[in-house]
């Protein structure tokens, strides 16, 4: 909504009343204590000709110009609002017309975020300088309070401090440790406040924070703070669980670090010169990573019937790694009947939840990983994969949410997992991420930043997330 006709003829009166005036010299001239401020050059603001057409006139009260200024804000039309707002700040920033706070500030903040997303994709510098204008101006507007001694609420602006990190993280290398840090304060102020979303970013982010080392108690005992506060019983459960595993799980055998120690491995295997310790790193990554074998042009399944015949393995006929193994070469030599057996003793002799879904998950068997393990990072991963070939490519609004809501699961499995895949999951969730609907798509259709939407996964039911 731009000024009305009325607004532009008052402003030809008032330009026509001060034509005796002095030449202007840029900004926003007094005129007499009577008279209106007329802005000497109304279209120096915003990025490229965004507000080129934009005509206001300045008044000569504190109360009118923050009414104007209120009323174009709350009609989405910051061009107009953007000169109102930026005389309250010069000369009355903390004026609101009943009791004064920072909303002049906070105002001008979202503008300065509304232009960044006019500037043109390329010009990376001048968004990040709107960005930053909108940081500073928020970060001002409590320096104010404070040298006023005004008493406010913390909470909602560290909310919002994280959301921005959150939707702007493309421009900020910091961006995950600014939006963890501000959540986690909002978090700690008020912890039974916060909706589910809000605490799985924490959960996400978590993993920066505290490391992914296993075990790890420090974020054991923040994760259960966490699924205590979750409203989702289901969600409660699978961060409690992970607590567990993350403060009582060992280590166990390592899978190979990369693609070239895992060919290295097996070309030793090959060659009959694989012994010791190398023969459990090669076992771990066939069990807990098979596609990285398959990558290679590799059988998993030729690779782990190889394996049960070396000494390593056989001489531990009750591990359980030993009977998956002997499990796998029965099936392959066609007894059936063997290998099912082999398999459930494997299962029952299994040390943890963990290591039980990395033998379901090698063979093929997702839900009973996740059944028994909900947290098990490979399996998760895989998930995510279904979900996206489900939700596949959608041309609709609506339908591109999902995309927001894959970048969600994939930034979830990254949290529960750790190497190759936590790598892999971040990859695709900033993927997802850029594939999501732009502000210019969803604004025209009345959707707000931080406003929570649903979106359809296809064969997966549906999601909820928030606009970016």
């Amino acid at each position: 909504m731009r000024p009305s006709r009325i607004a532009l003829f008052t402003l030809a009166l008032g330009i026509l009343a001060a034509c005796a005036a002095p030449p202007p010299s840029g900004g926003v001239t007094p005129r007499g204590p009577s008279e209106p401020f007329v802005p000497d050059d109304p279209t120096e603001y915003g990025p490229g000709d965004y507000c080129s057409d934009t005509y206001v006139l300045i008044q000569p009260t504190t109360r009118s110009n923050f009414s104007l200024g209120s009323e174009y804000y709350r009609n989405g039309d910051y061009c107009a609002a953007y000169p109102y707002i930026q005389w309250m700040l010069e000369n009355e920033p903390l004026f609101t017309g009943e009791d004064p706070d920072d909303r002049n500030y906070l105002r001008m903040a979202s503008i300065y975020e509304d232009f960044a997303t006019q500037v043109d994709s390329a010009s990376v510098d001048e968004r990040v300088a709107y960005l930053d204008s909108a940081l500073t101006t928020r970060r001002e507007g409590v320096e104010a309070m404070d040298a006023q001694g005004i008493e406010y609420d913390p909470f909602v602006r560290d909310l919002r401090e994280g959301f921005f990190f959150f939707q702007n993280a493309a421009y900020y290398e910091d961006a995950s440790e600014r939006e963890f840090a501000a959540f986690r304060r909002a978090f700690e102020a008020q912890p039974d406040s916060l909706p589910d979303w809000y605490l799985t970013r924490l959960f996400e982010g978590s993993a920066v924070e505290f490391g992914d080392d296993i075990p790890n108690p420090d974020r054991a005992a923040f994760v259960r703070q966490l699924g205590g506060q979750l409203d989702g019983q289901e969600l409660s459960q699978n961060y409690v669980a992970f607590a567990d595993y993350l403060e009582n799980a060992s280590t166990g055998d390592q899978a190979a670090s990369s693609d070239e120690a895992v060919q290295e491995l097996l070309d030793a295997l090959d060659a009959g010169t694989l012994t010791g310790d190398a023969v459990l790193v090669l076992f771990a990554t066939v069990t807990q990573a098979p596609d990285r074998i398959e990558a290679l042009d590799r059988d998993p399944e030729e690779i782990l019937s190889a394996l049960t015949r070396l000494p390593e393995i056989e001489s531990q006929v009750n591990n359980p790694r030993t009977l998956y193994a002997l499990s796998v070469r029965a099936r392959r030599e066609g007894d059936t009947a063997r290998a099912n057996e082999l398999f459930e003793r494997a299962i029952t002799n299994a040390e943890s939840n963990a290591q039980r879904a990395d033998f379901y998950y090698s063979a093929g068997r997702y839900n009973d990983a996740l059944r028994v393990f909900p947290n098990h990072g490979p399996a998760l991963y895989r998930r995510a994969g279904l979900i996206a070939q489900s939700v596949g490519r959608p041309s609709s609004l609506r339908g591109r949410f999902a995309y927001w809501c894959l970048a969600d699961e994939y930034r979830s499995v990254a949290a529960r997992t750790t190497g190759r895949i936590a790598t892999l999951s971040r990859r695709a969730a900033a993927q997802f991420e850029r594939a999501g609907p732009t502000r210019d798509q969803y604004f025209l259709e009345g959707f707000r930043p931080g406003q929570s939407v649903s979106s359809s996964l296809g064969a997966y039911g549906s999601c909820t997330t928030r606009v970016r």
